[in-house]
């Protein structure tokens, strides 16, 4: 049951505002809160994910390519190889051009076409 609850508290902490990736760049993971980019420069969303159940996030919508583009994503567990244990996925674009646009991401099974996501997030991005 503790080893339950630290790890709820290593995932809230890892959802509330943002934190710094290992790059030494800044990893946003609350929607709610703008991006705001460099041209040129990668901005790193950070999503709690949980890859045992089947889930990932995905991008939802096509990507204003004149302003971002995708660079990478990864998963990463937090649980070492406990079945069942979460984990968060690291999402890497790069700013290309001023502007603002939406990075819309979906929390789904890729395999199930007609079901809405479980979560959705989005993320408002403005490239300096």
């Amino acid at each position: 049951m503790a080893r339950g609850i630290v790890f709820g508290l290593i995932l809230m902490i890892a959802a509330i505002g943002w934190s710094q990736a290992a790059d030494n760049q800044e990893a946003f993971t609350d929607p709610s809160l703008a991006i705001e980019a460099e041209a040129g420069k990668d901005a790193v969303i950070t999503l709690e994910s949980n890859k045992t159940t089947g889930f990932e996030w995905q991008i939802a919508e096509p990507l204003s390519e004149n302003i971002i583009e995708f660079k990478s994503s990864e998963y990463i567990a937090l649980g070492g190889k406990l079945v069942g244990a979460g984990g968060k996925e690291v999402w890497t674009f790069r700013a290309l051009g001023p502007g603002k646009t939406c990075i819309v991401m979906k929390y789904a099974r890729p395999w199930e076409k007609d079901v809405a996501p479980a979560k959705k997030a989005t993320f408002t991005v403005s490239v300096r």
